[in-house]
């Protein structure tokens, strides 16, 4: 027998019992727990009875003070927003007191030098489907009208915009 063959023999018959472990065992099982195991035969998250015969309650429109408000709010926001011979900062400055958050960080890159209103130039008027909570006042400009979403978290609360862009039409 040569040396290659003599070399050869004890690589297969590794082989050959590597082949007779089962690969599926999943080696020794654990200790039994000391602990008792409890099952459920409740889900983990049960789903809340529904009632198929409830609707949910609609927001009212919003009522003569609180369209004035918000007209007030977005007269205001325009005009502070119209205001591109002012620097980045005294710009967003001006704007911020009349922003939600989600304004805020919509505007927080624009640069005012690129808006193309210079002034209101008209009162504003309250959109179809207006909420006491959300509306849209559309506010004419030296530039063409322009809509200024309004929002609040409740009817006690200031309006601020969200965003105000120009009228599609």
């Amino acid at each position: 027998m040569n040396r290659a063959a003599a070399a050869a023999i004890p690589l297969v018959a590794a082989l050959a019992l590597a082949g007779c472990v089962n690969s599926n065992d999943p080696g020794p099982s654990p200790p039994p727990s000391s602990s008792p195991t409890v099952t459920s035969t409740s889900p983990a998250n049960p789903t809340p009875p529904v009632d198929m015969g409830a609707t949910a309650d609609p927001v009212p429109e919003a009522g003569t003070d609180s369209q004035t408000a918000a007209i007030d709010t977005a007269e205001k926001a325009v005009t502070a927003f119209a205001r591109p011979d002012l620097s980045y900062e005294e710009w967003i400055n001006g704007l911020y007191p009349y922003l939600t958050q989600a304004g805020a960080a919509a505007y927080e890159d624009t640069d005012p030098a690129l808006v193309p209103v210079r002034q209101v130039t008209g009162a504003g008027t309250i959109l179809p489907a207006s909420t006491e909570v959300a509306l849209t006042v559309q506010v004419p400009t030296d530039a063409g009208p322009y809509n200024v979403s309004l929002s609040r978290p409740s009817p006690d609360t200031p309006w601020l915009a969200d965003r105000i862009r120009p009228a599609e039409g």
